[in-house]
C-alpha cells in the first residue's frame, strides 16, 4: 500500500465518520484500494444472485 493510499482511506474514513456517505468514498474500505481499482468486485445482491446462492448451500448440506 502506498503512502498516498493509507492517506486517502484514513481521510475517507474521517468522512465518513463526520456523516459523508460511503458511496461518496474515493478509496474501498472492503478492499483497501482506491474505488475505482475494486468496483467490480462489488456485487449487488440481486434475487437471483441470492436464490441461486441458497440453492447451492442446500445442495451442498443434502
Amino acid at each position: 500500500m502506498t503512502k498516498k493510499l493509507a492517506a486517502a482511506l484514513a481521510r475517507d474514513d474521517r468522512l465518513e465518520d463526520a456523516g459523508m456517505h460511503a458511496d461518496d468514498r474515493q478509496t474501498c474500505w472492503t478492499h483497501q484500494s482506491w474505488a475505482e481499482d475494486c468496483e467490480d468486485r462489488h456485487a449487488r445482491p440481486t434475487a437471483g444472485r441470492l436464490l441461486a446462492e441458497a440453492r447451492e448451500i442446500e445442495r451442498r448440506h443434502r
